[in-house]
């Protein structure tokens, strides 16, 4: 059986786009055929059933980059989720760093009221604005998610106090100066964390144990005999690479994910991933 892992944003579809048809004819047919086809995101659970609903397939999700996963049929399973301490001293120090930042967790996506960071998303347009027209849509794609979408509380510590109930998944920040970013990334992974960016401006911090290898190595021991393949674009897709039998980059993928993959395959937008299952596993 052959099962493929793909991630969404910038390798199945373009942040803010529409997925491109061929993807989802590839990925119905894939399964019709008695295969597997998984989403392996950095996206929340909620974004991932949005995701669902949109292309109307019924997948496999591992969601919050290995945090959580969730089998056709059943409930949602959170293995490897930040406790409330790791998530106090991450936002302690954004804070004080006047960071913006948000709270991907097993319910909503949080974050503090938007007034606080009306600068940092005007900056942060400033900051996108070398990928044109992308960075444009993408930031409306964004703002929009975190005025609309995203639940608001001014001290979000003690909100997560009161319910533990809530599963905190990762915390995500965007920066768009690069010494700062990448000081925090060097402070957090000395901390313990995992720290890796998955977009330009952006750096999400997660549990150690918390990423798409160990959850797609957790995923395949279910089977006896399997081909994997993980389909990526970005630098949390790394650890996909390692743990498939093939690497795939699409490619928009930056050069050095490239070099990491065993093969290459069109872009994004072009439906990369819709061919390559077409032309390379199954056949039209």
């Amino acid at each position: 059986m052959k099962v493929v892992f793909s991630d969404v944003d910038g390798t199945f579809q373009e942040l803010g786009k529409p997925i491109p048809k061929i993807n989802i004819e590839a990925v119905n047919a894939l399964q019709k055929n008695g295969d597997r086809f998984v989403f392996v995101s950095g996206r929340n659970y909620q974004q991932m059933r949005m995701l669902l609903r949109e292309s109307q397939l019924d997948c496999d999700l591992i969601f919050s980059n290995g945090a959580g996963f969730q089998l056709k049929g059943e409930s949602p399973q959170y293995p490897k989720t930040l406790t409330l301490d790791q998530f106090k001293f991450i936002v302690n120090i954004l804070d004080e760093n006047q960071i913006f930042y948000h709270v991907h967790t097993s319910a909503e996506t949080y974050l503090r009221p938007i007034e606080h960071y009306q600068e940092h998303l005007k900056q942060l347009r400033l900051d996108l604005a070398f990928m044109g027209q992308q960075g444009i849509e993408a930031m409306n794609y964004k703002e929009d998610y975190f005025t609309n979408v995203c639940e608001h509380h001014e001290d979000l510590t003690s909100y997560f106090t009161e319910h533990p109930e809530i599963k905190l998944l990762k915390v995500e920040l965007m920066e768009g100066n690069d010494e700062n970013r990448n000081r925090l990334k060097t402070l957090f992974e000395a901390a313990g964390f995992s720290a890796f960016s998955t977009f330009p401006t952006v750096l999400e911090i997660i549990d150690p144990k918390s990423n798409k290898g160990a959850a797609i190595a957790g995923y395949i021991q279910q089977f006896e005999e399997v081909t994997s393949y993980g389909i990526g674009d970005g630098e949390n897709d790394l650890s996909m690479f390692e743990a498939v039998d093939v690497s795939v980059a699409v490619g928009n993928a930056p050069l050095a994910i490239q070099k990491k993959s065993d093969l290459v395959i069109r872009e994004c937008g072009d439906g990369g991933v819709g061919h390559f299952i077409f032309d390379q596993l199954i056949g039209k």
